[in-house]
């Protein structure tokens, strides 16, 4: 009888060690899993490319001025102004997506955006193409649209009311903040919109189990701040998008404050938004721009 519990008492025994190590294991990683989201989540949410070929506005027979806007006594964006034509005073500060510099931008959005009627000012952020080669993030892409903005009314002398913010995907993060902060800006046009980017980090099954709202410091909550913009607003998103899908861009516009206008692009997935039914899409964003005084 005693044998017998000696042999049981081992069993639980190494039963138990089993069991301690399988979940020092998985503790392990789970720790390993957060520590990387948390410290590499500027390259995650900014995945600057390195290689592309070289193009300005004038490859697709639109003149331009190649301006370098500086930052702080050390840093500089690179930038595009493509005047309007015919001559207008509004102005669209653009804030791109991640995934692409200005180049890339000058054979593909560009044109749609020139079409709009509007004077251009496009940004690349430090750590994208030949800004400065500082690792772009949260804070430091709302500095550069502070510094896009400085050039415009300093050195422009464009009233705030002509400047109208526009921003794409990652892009609607700094619009949305220097529309926030800017009550007495034109308007704020949002495409390919998101909540914020923990809500897209969610959309990721395997991500789900990890606290991400407490790792992440770049959470560009436009969800939160909706109710703090006191200019008028134009959201638009694909029907098809996955990553940033219609219900984001409704959750948006519900917060939002009048006048507000939302369009769902028919068939429009996250990375053809420009290309699929453009034609259409600039139909109303030019028809937001005009009621804009």
């Amino acid at each position: 009888m005693a044998d017998k519990t000696v042999t049981a008492s081992r069993r639980a025994s190494g039963l138990a060690r089993v069991v301690t190590t399988l979940l020092t294991f998985v503790f392990v990683i789970y720790a390993v899993v957060c520590g990387y989201f948390y410290f590499e989540q500027d390259q995650m949410t900014f995945p600057a490319p390195t290689e592309y070929a070289p193009a300005t506005p004038a490859d697709v027979g639109i003149p331009f001025e190649d301006l370098h806007i500086p930052v702080n006594a050390s840093e500089q964006i690179h930038a595009w102004w493509t005047p309007a034509s015919p001559v207008t005073d509004k102005v669209l500060l653009v804030f791109h997506g991640n995934g692409y510099v200005l180049e890339q931008a000058a054979m593909a959005e560009l044109i749609p955006l020139h079409s709009l009627g509007t004077n251009l000012l496009m940004i690349d952020y430090r750590g994208y193409g030949s800004s400065s080669h500082r690792a772009p993030n949260e804070r430091r892409v709302y500095e550069d649209g502070r510094a896009a903005i400085t050039y415009l009314t300093v050195q422009r002398k464009v009233p705030s009311r002509d400047i109208i913010f526009l921003g794409r995907s990652i892009g609607t993060g700094p619009a949305t903040e220097m529309a926030k902060e800017h009550p007495e800006a034109g308007g704020l046009i949002l495409i390919s919109a998101f909540t914020s980017t923990t809500d897209i980090a969610k959309t990721i099954w395997y991500l789900r189990p990890f606290p991400l709202a407490l790792l992440s410091h770049n959470q560009f909550d436009n969800l939160s701040k909706m109710d703090a913009v006191h200019i008028p607003v134009f959201i638009t998103v694909g029907t098809a998008d996955r990553l940033t899908p219609p219900a984001m861009a409704q959750a948006l516009f519900e917060r939002a404050n009048q006048p507000k206008r939302l369009y769902l692009s028919p068939g429009a997935d996250h990375d053809d938004m420009m290309d699929t039914g453009v034609d259409t899409l600039e139909d109303q964003i030019r028809a937001f721009i005009q009621t804009i005084q």
